[in-house]
């Protein structure tokens, strides 16, 4: 190997509910995918993007996971997943469009709120 394995990210273990996953940090091949995360403009293809990105990150933490299954995971978790994705790869400020749909998702956990 040369002396670029050294720049491959390590991941991080994290415990979602019940499950530990070992949470990998995205590659060069997810470019695309982040460029379509700061798509300000089309906030519909940004959470498309925000799925996939999910979807690629628990598909590599586990390998023999469908998308059926990761399709069916509870809204409860999704914030703690996004949350532990932006950390193992040292995202560290979230533009205010990131902040406020997290904080949507957040708001539709508590009983009594409409997340509106």
């Amino acid at each position: 190997m040369s002396e670029l394995s050294k720049l491959v990210g390590k991941g991080k273990i994290v415990k979602i509910g019940k499950v530990e996953l070992n949470i990998k940090p995205l590659t060069v091949n997810s470019l695309p995918l982040l460029m379509e995360l700061s798509n300000v403009d089309d906030k519909k293809r940004q959470a498309e993007a925000m799925i996939e990105t999910v979807k690629a990150t628990l598909i590599d933490s586990v390998p023999d996971a469908t998308e059926e299954e990761i399709d069916k995971i509870s809204v409860e978790h999704l914030t703690k997943i996004m949350e532990a994705i932006m950390s193992v790869n040292k995202i560290e400020e979230m533009d205010d469009q990131k902040k406020e749909f997290l904080e949507r998702i957040k708001n539709e956990q508590r009983p009594g709120t409409t997340g509106n």
